[in-house]
C-alpha cells in the first residue's frame, strides 16, 4: 500500500479512561484497533527528551487484502507533548509530521504530509494484543476471500451450465435442420438412379445401330459419329457419380462432427426425464430438462434420417456400380465396331 493511502486511515478515539499527566518514561507500545485495521507504535524515549522507534499498520481492504506497512519513528517528547516524524520503509515514500500528546495510557497522534492526513488514539498495552488483531484481520481476509472464491466458482459454474444449454439448443437445431434436408434429399434418388438406367439404355441402344451399320466411307463416318456419342453418355454417367459422391461426402462429414457432438450431449443428458410425482425435476434444472428431451425428441428422427439417407446412398451405389459395368462393356463394344 502506499504511504498516500496509508496516511488518510483515522483511527476514532478509545473509550478508555484520561489519566492525569504522568511524567513516566514515554518508552512503551501502543495499541490501536479498528474494525478493518490494527496500529502499532512502539517508542524509546532518551533521558534528554528523544524519541526513536517504529510504526507498523495492518488494514484489511474491501476485498480481502491485507496490506501490511512499517516506518521509522524519530521524534521529541516535552511534558504531555510528543512532536513526531513517520518515515514509510517503502521505496521513494514521503513522510508526515505528527504531533499530540501522552495522557496517562493514551498516546494521541495527529499530523499531515505526503498528501494524506493522521489522526490516532492508541492505548499503551503490549505487542500481543497488535498481534491478536492482527490474527483476526487476517481470519476475516480468509473468509472474505473464501465467499469470493466461493462466488467466483459459482459464476463459473454458471456459466458453464449457460454455455451447455446454449451448445445443447445450438446442437438440436443443427440436427433439426439436417433432418428436413435429409428428408428433402430422399426422393431425389429415385431420378438419379433412373437416369443410370436411362442412360445405359440409351448406349446400348446406340451401340445396337452402331453394329448394324456395314461398309466405309459414309458408313465408317457413322460408325464414329456414333461410338463418340457413346462414350459422351458415359461421362455423362459419370458425371452424375461424382455429384452423388461429392453429396456423399457433405452428408458424411456433416452427420459425423453431428454425431460425436451428439454422443457427448447424450452423457449430458443421461438424467433427464419427463417430470412425475415420483421424480419431480430438480429445482433450477428445468430449462435444461426441457432442452434434453427436445434434443432427444429431435436426435430420435435424426438417426432415423440419416440411416435412410445413408440407405439411399449406398443404394444408388449400388445401382451405379451395376450399370457402369454394363456401360464400360458397351463402350469397349463400341470401340471395336468403329474400326
Amino acid at each position: 500500500m502506499s504511504a498516500r493511502r496509508f496516511w488518510w486511515i483515522l483511527l476514532c478515539g478509545l473509550a478508555i479512561p484520561i489519566a492525569p499527566a504522568s511524567a513516566e518514561d514515554l518508552s512503551g507500545t501502543y495499541i490501536g484497533k479498528a474494525s478493518n485495521g490494527a496500529f502499532l507504535v512502539q517508542l524509546v524515549e532518551t533521558s534528554d527528551g528523544h524519541l526513536t522507534g517504529r510504526y507498523e499498520q495492518v488494514l484489511l481492504q474491501p476485498g480481502g487484502k491485507i496490506d501490511d506497512m512499517n516506518a521509522v519513528i524519530t521524534g521529541a517528547v516535552d511534558g504531555q507533548t510528543v512532536v513526531v516524524t513517520i518515515k514509510p520503509s517503502e521505496f521513494l515514500s514521503g513522510t508526515i509530521a505528527a504531533s499530540g500528546t501522552i495522557e496517562g495510557r493514551l498516546l494521541h497522534l495527529s499530523g499531515g504530509g505526503n498528501g494524506g492526513s493522521l489522526n490516532l488514539n492508541l492505548l499503551r498495552s503490549d505487542e500481543g494484543d497488535f498481534r491478536a488483531q492482527v490474527a483476526a484481520l487476517t481470519e476475516q481476509a480468509r473468509q472474505i476471500n473464501n465467499a469470493r472464491l466461493q462466488q467466483e466458482a459459482a459464476q463459473r459454474q454458471a456459466k458453464i451450465e449457460a454455455d451447455q444449454l446454449a451448445n445443447l439448443q445450438s446442437l438440436t437445431q443443427r440436427m433439426f435442420v439436417f433432418t428436413t434436408k435429409a428428408a428433402a434429399m430422399l426422393p431425389k434418388f429415385a431420378p438419379v438412379e433412373q437416369r443410370y438406367h436411362d442412360i445405359t439404355q440409351r448406349m446400348r441402344g446406340a451401340l445396337a445401330r452402331e453394329q448394324s451399320i456395314y461398309g466405309g466411307g459414309q458408313a465408317s463416318v457413322a460408325r464414329g459419329q456414333i461410338s463418340v456419342a457413346i462414350n459422351q453418355a458415359a461421362i455423362e454417367a459419370n458425371q452424375i457419380h461424382i455429384g452423388v459422391g461429392s453429396s456423399y461426402q457433405t452428408f458424411d462429414s456433416g452427420s459425423g462432427q453431428l454425431n460425436r457432438e451428439s454422443a457427448g450431449a447424450s452423457q449430458g443428458c443421461r438424467g433427464a426425464h419427463v417430470a412425475t410425482g415420483a421424480a419431480p425435476i430438480p429445482v433450477g434444472y428445468e430449462t435444461q430438462n426441457a432442452a434434453c428431451l427436445r434434443f432427444f425428441d429431435v436426435a430420435k428422427d435424426y438417426e432415423q434420417r440419416v440411416s435412410d439417407l445413408r440407405a439411399a446412398f449406398s443404394k444408388a451405389e449400388t445401382i451405379w456400380n451395376a450399370e457402369r459395368r454394363e456401360q464400360d462393356q458397351i463402350v469397349q463394344a463400341s470401340n471395336v465396331a468403329v474400326q
